[in-house]
């Protein structure tokens, strides 16, 4: 069965998702930097991207918009203040069913910008 791009990225959302669930259980010493948290969230997809049933051309294509996604990630984390809690919990995310569960620890507004950035929008002046 052959996966649409669009299709692959939003299964990769979800698997992301899931990893900060199980990381949200711990606490370092140390607070996790935005692009940390968007490191880890690339690493996941790349990997779940890896394993995925895709034809080699939506694989590149795929590939090919994770450091946007990476990228987005950071600016949508640092302009959204996340707490400590939140980026620890995804830096330490083993999968990306952990990663969505750390999600659920932000804001409603700080997901929605989380939502919008995902979806490629731009923030609003």
């Amino acid at each position: 069965m052959r996966l649409s791009p669009a299709l692959v990225i939003v299964r990769l959302g979800g698997l992301l998702g899931l990893v900060l669930v199980a990381a949200c259980q711990q606490r370092p010493k140390d607070t996790a930097p935005c692009s940390a948290v968007a490191t880890r969230l690339s690493t996941l997809a790349q990997a779940a991207l890896g394993s995925a049933a895709v034809d080699p051309e939506t694989r590149r294509l795929v590939a090919a918009q994770l450091p946007a996604m990476r990228d987005a990630l950071t600016q949508t984390c640092a302009e959204g203040a996340w707490s400590p809690a939140v980026r620890n919990c995804m830096v330490q995310a083993p999968d990306h069913a952990a990663f969505q569960l750390c999600e659920q620890k932000l804001t409603d507004d700080q997901r929605r910008a989380l939502d919008r950035a995902a979806r490629g929008e731009t923030p609003s002046p």
